[in-house]
């Protein structure tokens, strides 16, 4: 397990098209951002203020997914695991693992780079104390955890079509879904059961940070758990 994880870190490390991303999605968000007031805001409030316009950073970083995943398959280049002899359920666990982690950089790399910034210019905007960094540390954490569950929508993507174009199509078309849910009449009762919704009600504080983390490990344990059992029942070619 130990060699499939270096192996699957090294190629992420080394992998241009996910620095390409990662690129793009700060400027993409720079551009967003730009010439709005929101620059002026505190870092407290920074955070909450990027999630509402998370989305778009979702959708991105599915495309990356589709790329990087869907490629592993129908490069074939999943399977050199597998070919050393190592058995599926450790094959999937690495890829997803490493592969979650990715995501999670990608997702959140503009929110945590715009707080710092508000942060040096504008000032944090809240009195600092134990409990309050208790609470700011639930709160990164439980955006994590949501945001392994968004990767995880791409990883059953791949196990199940195993090409590039379904493994991107698929969980952007779920991103529009959710963005039609989240703009419907029951938009709340659909933003505390959808990671992308509790991406913003962790961050403004109507999910508590608990909440957030249980709804994210949920879903990721599900779609996880559904992409091993494909992957290890998958016929190979």
């Amino acid at each position: 397990m130990g060699k499939l994880l270096h192996a699957e870190w090294y190629t992420r490390f080394h992998d241009k098209i996910f620095w390409i991303f990662s690129a793009v999605i700060v400027l993409f968000n720079a551009l967003v951002f730009s010439g709005s007031t929101v620059i002026h805001l505190t870092g407290c409030s920074a955070l909450a203020e990027s999630m509402k316009k998370e989305i778009a950073t979702v959708i991105i970083a599915c495309i990356y997914g589709g790329i990087s995943l869907g490629g592993d398959f129908a490069d074939r280049t999943l399977y050199h695991g597998l070919m050393t002899g190592k058995n599926r359920s450790s094959v999937i666990l690495a890829k997803a693992a490493v592969f979650a982690a990715a995501m999670n950089f990608l997702l959140f790399l503009f929110p945590f780079l715009f707080v710092f910034v508000c942060s040096v210019k504008n000032g944090w905007g809240a009195a600092v104390s134990a409990g309050y960094l208790l609470h700011a540390a639930g709160v990164v954490l439980s955006l994590l955890v949501l945001g392994f569950a968004v990767s995880a929508a791409s990883l059953l993507a791949a196990v199940c079509f195993r090409d590039v174009g379904r493994t991107i199509g698929i969980p952007v078309v779920l991103c529009f879904v959710m963005i039609l849910l989240l703009n419907s009449a029951y938009a709340p009762a659909f933003a505390r059961i959808l990671p992308i919704g509790a991406f913003i009600l962790v961050t403004d504080g109507t999910v508590s940070p608990a909440d957030g983390m249980l709804l994210g490990a949920a879903w990721s344990m599900l779609l996880f758990t559904v992409s091993a059992l494909v992957f290890r029942r998958a016929e190979l070619r």
